[in-house]
């Protein structure tokens, strides 16, 4: 290796990543972040007592990079329970783990048991290259179209049938077999405490080109239209874009702390949790806030009115506390498409990012390991 200092650009949590592996294989490392902080689209904000991440998300304690990286521990972590309820009509129902909710799995509105099971089937079964999570899926009938369509949907960002059945389905089980949840301050203390373990961050530290670093060897693990200008690509592939809405309702709107997805798709919204039910360090002390997702550009009105049919209450007089609208999202895994095979891009030059290896947490995690342990090689 060179006496110079690998240079990681951009500390979301692939750089991260990528900064800590090689300082573990005793590397010198800088980090260069053009923010004031850490963690790319993995942020949390305070506005008036209420903690707000910016775009819903929660974090998977069983993701493997998450393990290796031995931080839950260090995170307060809050789990989140593992079900989610279905608006019908005027009506809620939960679906749930069957070992926790046995008689969610009997209720007819969300599905047969015939096509409870078979999803069960297909959880176990291989997917097939070229199709997509909704073609593999689509033949379970009410179960997809009224649970599994829409929740997935808020999963990908996108619809199913734009997703790849391969990335598609790891993701599914992971979330199955995962401990989902969030710490205590917001899903933003996670990149803090990664960042916390990592020698030299220097953030406000804008890079307009790698030429600043010649001589260097460089990872670029920045969000994908970044990483495209700096490194000259012409062609970038599709990002899905989501709006997260907060609006401050009353404490007595629903006692439940279950993601409700709307298994009758009347408006924009694909789901809405009171995130303060199960994080109540999420509102100040006798307030409640919810947090609903939208993908397409929608107005507030759009958004109250869906609302009220999916809550089943006046959402007229709800305080719109902050609106997050986030064009870059997640990437979009189409079909047919394969995560990356090396990192390298040229000479002394690599990338990381989970455009480059899943759509997750634990994807951006990944890529910017194996990006380091690539470099490593030469």
């Amino acid at each position: 290796m060179s006496d110079k200092p690998v240079i990681v650009i951009g500390a979301g949590l692939a750089g991260l990543s990528a900064a800590l592996t090689l300082q573990e294989a005793g590397v010198d490392v800088e980090v260069h972040e053009s923010s004031d902080r850490v963690g790319g689209r993995v942020a949390t904000d305070v506005i008036d007592g209420f903690r707000l991440d910016r775009g819903f998300q929660l974090i998977n304690a069983r993701y493997p990079e998450l393990e290796r990286l031995d931080i839950v521990d260090e995170l307060d972590f809050i789990y989140a329970t593992r079900s989610v309820e279905v608006s019908l009509g005027s009506r809620r129902y939960s679906l749930g783990d069957p070992r926790k909710e046995f008689f969610s799995a009997f209720k007819s509105q969300t599905g047969t048991l015939g096509e409870k099971f078979g999803f069960l089937q297909y959880l176990l079964q291989s997917s097939q290259s070229g199709k997509s999570v909704a073609a593999e899926l689509s033949h379970l009938g009410t179960v997809y179209t009224r649970v599994l369509e829409p929740f997935l949907t808020g999963v990908f960002l996108t619809s199913p049938s734009s997703v790849d059945s391969v990335t598609g389905k790891d993701l599914i089980q992971t979330f199955i077999s995962g401990k989902p949840g969030l710490p205590s301050a917001g899903a933003g203390e996670l990149p803090k405490v990664l960042a916390s373990r990592v020698n030299k961050v220097r953030l406000n530290s804008r890079v307009d080109s790698l030429a600043q670093f010649a001589g260097h060897k460089v990872i670029v693990a920045t969000d994908l239209t970044t990483a495209a200008q700096l490194l000259d690509i012409s062609h970038v592939p599709q990002l899905a874009s989501s709006t997260t809405w907060y609006h401050e309702v009353p404490k007595e709107l629903s006692d439940s702390a279950k993601l409700l997805v709307d298994g009758e798709r009347r408006g924009p919204v694909v789901n809405s949790i009171l995130i303060s039910n199960f994080m109540n360090s999420y509102a100040p002390t006798g307030k409640a806030l919810l947090s609903s997702t939208t993908l397409d550009i929608s107005s507030e009105s759009e958004v109250r009115r869906h609302l009220a049919l999916m809550w089943g209450a006046q959402t007229s007089k709800w305080a719109l506390v902050a609106k997050y609208e986030i064009p870059k999202s997640l990437p979009i895994f189409p079909i047919g498409n394969r995560s990356a095979e090396s990192s390298k891009f040229s000479e002394g030059i690599f990338i990381a990012g989970d455009y480059r290896c899943a759509p997750s947490q634990n994807g951006a995690l990944l890529s910017g390991r194996m990006a380091a342990q690539e470099l490593l090689l030469y």
